[in-house]
């Protein structure tokens, strides 16, 4: 990926993985989540808070802890 990764742009990609599971696509949702963390955790260290926040993030929506269309199918 050849994005910079700014605070800004962290926010962007948390808040449209957070729609995404609020919109109840949770795959798409997980997707966004673990890539982005694992973006962060390849430029700015492994235990970068922020990449923390979005595997605890998606771990939540695995969890439920968001509403899941997708698996009542």
């Amino acid at each position: 990926m050849s994005e910079s990764l700014t605070d800004q742009e962290i926010e962007r990609r948390m808040a449209a993985a957070a729609q995404a599971a609020e919109q109840g696509r949770s795959r798409t949702a997980v997707h966004l989540y673990d890539q982005l963390g694992q973006d962060i955790q390849a430029r700015c260290g492994r235990f970068d808070p922020r990449a923390l926040d979005a595997f605890e993030a998606m771990a939540r929506v695995i969890s439920g802890g968001y509403g899941d269309e997708e698996t009542t199918k």
